[in-house]
């Protein structure tokens, strides 16, 4: 049997199982994802500012255009954090053979109302430009049209994920994180690897006493921080 008909076989068993246990998590992830977020905005932000600033005399503090790209630039920012870098929404089940769980953007349906038609008039802008400027205008307005249009059919999407429990898997724990990563100690033709994330730690201790129960040959490694998971034998094999 090949690869990829083992693994749809071995999802359809998956989906097929019983659902031990279900849980939700609402949020960015990783403990200091939402910090790194908010600095990937911030600087994408600030440093166009900052740019434009220094290139143009005319923009100076006290001009109308400054606070009128500032206040643009904010509602950038803050756009760039939730609708290009949004939370998540995970909905996961458990089962003897794995964990299968969806995963959506947290971005409200408004927003991609507002994105649609923010491409629609894109599109209207460009053809004006095109019969105004003449053929000239397609060097810079034929690259926003194909956004725009690629961004009128902006719609949220749900992602179906599925890991599977290995021969010989492995439970990696932070001590003080609501994050939870299983893994394995051999390489497999399947998915075997993935972090999972909770609401809170007494969630995660119950879903982590329930895979020990369902594999008594799980071995379970707590950590003081994620990253030291990568001192496993695992992980430093030649």
């Amino acid at each position: 049997m090949s690869n990829g008909k083992n693994t749809e076989l071995l999802e359809g068993q998956l989906y097929a199982a019983q659902v031990i246990y279900s849980w939700e998590s609402m949020g960015v992830g990783l403990k200091h994802e939402n910090m790194v977020k908010w600095g990937l905005s911030i600087f994408a932000g600030t440093s166009f500012l900052l740019f434009l600033w220094s290139v143009l005399e005319k923009l100076t503090v006290d001009s109308f255009a400054f606070w009128g790209l500032s206040g643009f630039l904010t509602l950038m920012i803050f756009a760039s954090r939730y609708l290009f870098l949004p939370d998540k929404h995970r909905c996961y089940h458990l089962t003897s053979l794995g964990i299968h769980y969806t995963e959506k953007d947290m971005i409200p349906d408004v927003a991609y109302q507002v994105v649609r038609g923010f491409a629609w008039v894109g599109i209207v802008v460009c053809v004006i430009a095109v019969f105004v400027l003449g053929p000239l205008a397609f060097v810079g307005a034929g690259g926003f049209a194909l956004m725009s249009f690629g961004m009128t059919n902006f719609k949220p999407t749900t992602e179906k994920h599925e890991v599977f429990f290995s021969d010989r898997p492995i439970l990696f724990s932070p001590i003080n994180d609501s994050i939870l990563r299983i893994d394995s100690n051999i390489p497999t033709e399947y998915c075997s690897s993935r972090n999972f994330y909770f609401s809170s730690l007494e969630e995660k201790d119950a879903v982590v006493s329930l895979i020990k129960n369902i594999r008594k040959d799980i071995e379970y490694v707590e950590m003081a921080k994620m990253n030291d998971m990568f001192k496993h034998p695992i992980f430093i094999q030649d």
